[in-house]
């Protein structure tokens, strides 16, 4: 039976699509999307640099200002914009009982710029965040950090995101998931 419910934030509570990127940006937005979320960003996730220190590296790519813009912690209202509808459901699953965390890949000026839409610990039990663990999905070990820390048993769980490659590892260490693209696919997998 499943007790606990697990979830990734981005592509799931908040919009992290390309699709975003280009309503902001433009016809330039797979370049800009590519700069601005590989290489160094890798590191804000794994804590070891700040957005504005990657924002600093990235002052020489002919893309700057839209770089600067969609990166920094003032513009993730806009660049990284909560998903209302999908929230407002989740929300009923703590009311139905479930116990809900989160699992991600997130910096800290998103996890901080993401509790104060949401009051995280309002809706959620916990949480496991890469920048805070200097680890990051789809490494088996964030997997067991969160059924550890909380107590958690992987029978009793399921958890959702939208990344193939972190579906899979969960599903290889017990963990039921699954690849989350619509509100459905947490409709049509609970209860």
């Amino acid at each position: 039976m499943i007790k606990n419910i697990i979830l990734d934030v981005g592509g799931i509570l908040f919009d992290d699509s390309k699709e975003n990127i280009r309503k902001i940006v433009g016809n330039d937005y797979e370049e800009i999307y590519k700069a601005a979320y590989s290489g160094g960003f890798k590191d804000c996730l794994l804590g070891t640099k700040t957005l504005i220190e990657l924002i600093e590296e990235l002052k020489d790519n002919m893309y700057y200002e839209k770089l600067k813009y969609i990166l920094s912690e003032e513009n993730l209202n806009v660049s990284y914009p909560i998903l209302k509808e999908n929230f407002e459901y989740i929300k009923t699953l703590k009311d139905s009982g479930y116990n809900l965390y989160l699992l991600t890949n997130i910096n800290k000026e998103t996890h901080k710029y993401i509790n104060g839409i949401i009051d995280i610990d309002k809706y959620f039990k916990g949480g496991i965040y890469s920048y805070k663990e200097g680890i990051k999905k789809p490494n088996p070990n964030i997997y067991d950090l969160l059924i550890n820390r909380f107590g958690l048993k992987k029978e009793e769980c399921v958890f959702f995101d939208d990344r193939k490659r972190n579906v899979d590892a969960a599903n290889e260490i017990g963990i039921k998931a699954i690849l989350f693209k619509t509100i459905d696919d947490i409709k049509n997998n609970i209860g």
